[in-house]
């Protein structure tokens, strides 16, 4: 049996729920990759999941903690069958920076590595992180990505905020990022509908039934499942995200809570071809 690659997982850790980090590993474990995690931050849940508590306890990993531990990994050789490093949740402009530091490190060794940017800073047309630290995930790790994976205002953002309402804008911003593969959520559907769209040598769309609440996490779950899907080169890695995520929305709109099952893959969405011509 060939040993399938590793993924570096970078991004927060809740102790209860079952968002960030613990969002990710059910999609890799599903593709049978192994994930080596590294904490951006540990509180004890979601900052949605207790409101009536108030910001949860806990605190970000000081970011030089972060690059000391990855580079002794990588000392150990515990980074030696990384194929790729997807980053969520980075609390400050330090850990923006110490992403930036291990993504080189590892290219330095293999140049062919994957980096997948999940840019979180914002949803619901709110930015949730300061404006330096989307600034820095704009200026320094997008540039760096092989994959991004916004969501529709990350992306209005981050391409200078102009509102995004139909496909052809939000295809042309998402080419602004030059990045080889960009994978937009919540992009423009029509009313209960949501819709994904993924952008890179050619436009796909899918679209599906909109819950009227999903789960936290689902951003990450996302991320993580598109870029495994990507490594194993699946044609329809977009349209299996998408199934997969909407059939776990659909199922969990009470609790708001990702399954902690194993994840059961969909049949993929439809995924219909676009073409939107360059920006003149």
């Amino acid at each position: 049996m060939v040993r399938k690659s590793s993924i570096l997982v970078i991004s927060s850790h809740v102790v209860s729920g079952q968002v960030g980090i613990k969002a990710m590993l059910p999609a890799f474990r599903a593709l049978k990759y192994e994930a080596i995690t590294l904490q951006t931050t540990m509180l004890a849940a979601h900052p949605a999941a207790f409101p009536e508590m108030g910001p949860p306890a806990g605190a970000p990993v000081p970011a030089e903690q972060m690059v000391d531990m990855a580079a002794w990994l990588q000392s150990a050789g515990a980074f030696d069958h990384v194929a790729a490093v997807v980053s969520g949740y980075l609390p400050t402009p330090a850990h923006v920076d110490a992403v930036a530091k291990i993504v080189n490190d590892l290219r330095s060794l293999n140049r062919d590595l994957v980096y997948c940017c999940d840019p979180i800073c914002g949803d619901n047309d709110h930015l949730y992180l300061l404006d330096e630290v989307a600034a820095a995930l704009r200026d320094k790790l997008l540039p760096l990505a092989s994959v991004a994976t916004p969501n529709r205002f990350e992306l209005e953002y981050l391409t200078g905020g102009q509102p995004i309402t139909d496909t052809q804008q939000l295809v042309r911003a998402a080419r602004t990022l030059n990045v080889k593969h960009v994978a937009v959520t919540s992009a423009p559907a029509p009313e209960g509908r949501i819709a994904a769209v993924s952008v890179g040598r050619e436009v796909l769309r899918c679209e599906s039934a909109k819950a009227p609440s999903a789960p936290h996490g689902m951003g990450d779950l996302f991320s993580a499942l598109y870029l495994a899907l990507k490594l194993d080169d699946d044609p329809k890695a977009l349209g299996i995200a998408t199934g997969t995520l909407a059939a776990i929305a659909g199922a969990n709109m009470e609790t708001r809570t990702l399954p902690h099952g194993p994840l059961a893959l969909s049949a993929p969405l439809i995924q219909e071809t676009l073409v939107v011509p360059e920006a003149v």
